[in-house]
């Protein structure tokens, strides 16, 4: 009788750290889709809504009111570009602060670092946000018989920069408030404080000096002053920087990722 060979069996290679880090970052990216949008995924309609709904509130306390635009003759364009950048803003840092303590679980398991949840949690307000700004400017422009932007990729890279600073600076309050949880308070107390010195509710350039530099030191404000620059044929550019604002979110996401590994021990058990 002939011996049967044996074969070793074929071992599965062993996948990389990265793809390790991709396929954890990919499962807490749909547990956060499906526990924010539900079963049936009605959710979404929310998660869209939410935003659109406070920037309408804001247009209609503004039209109200009375106030008028200091730049260009439409009144909804002006404040729709100008609140859009602070309602990015608003809710994609608030979701990142807020992931570590809703995915506090997930931690547990040896697989599943800090920034997989922050960088999961980023990238799905990264693209609700992208969604919200394409349905405001579709709705402006249905809107407004003269919707017509100077510079179309200009306003493009100004929405990518605020939700750049907005994960950078929401990365950096999320470790702290993993710390010392009182920040949490600090940090949703903050909102009305940039809504008042980012230049929605008056016109930066005719603050006097020095106050307008002080007040182009906010990056939100930045952020504001590239998306009416790239609108308007005319408007002044007399405070926009734009590498500070990407050095300012570069640093402050750059400082947060050393911080999360020196400290990640303490962030784990805290």
């Amino acid at each position: 009788m002939e011996a049967t060979p044996v074969t070793e069996s074929m071992r599965r290679p062993r996948a990389s750290p990265l793809a390790i880090n991709a396929a954890a970052i990919g499962a807490i990216l749909l547990r956060d889709i499906k526990l924010r949008a539900g079963p049936y995924y009605t959710g979404f309609l929310m998660i869209l809504l939410m935003p659109l709904a406070h920037i309408l509130v804001v247009l209609i306390a503004f039209r109200i009111f009375g106030r008028l635009a200091p730049q260009g003759t439409d009144q909804v364009v002006y404040f729709g570009l100008s609140v859009s950048p602070f309602v990015i803003y608003a809710y994609l840092s608030r979701q990142i602060v807020t992931s570590l303590a809703e995915n506090r679980p997930l931690l547990y398991f040896n697989r599943v670092k800090i920034f997989d949840i922050l960088l999961a949690r980023g990238i799905l307000e990264a693209t609700n946000s992208v969604v919200v700004f394409f349905i405001l400017v579709c709705l402006l422009a249905v809107y407004s018989t003269d919707f017509s932007p100077r510079d179309w990729p200009g306003m493009v890279f100004a929405v990518a920069a605020t939700i750049y600073f907005s994960f950078s600076w929401g990365v950096a309050n999320a470790l702290i408030g993993r710390l010392l949880p009182v920040w949490y308070i600090f940090f949703g107390l903050s909102m009305p404080l940039f809504w008042i010195v980012s230049g929605i509710v008056f016109f930066p350039t005719a603050i006097p000096d020095p106050y307008d530099r002080w007040l182009a030191l906010n990056p939100l404000l930045q952020c504001i002053e590239w998306i009416r620059y790239a609108y308007y044929e005319d408007y002044p550019d007399k405070l926009l920087n734009i590498p500070y604002l990407i050095t300012f979110a570069t640093v402050c996401l750059a400082v947060s990722l050393v911080a999360e590994r020196l400290a990640r021990r303490v962030l784990l058990t805290n």
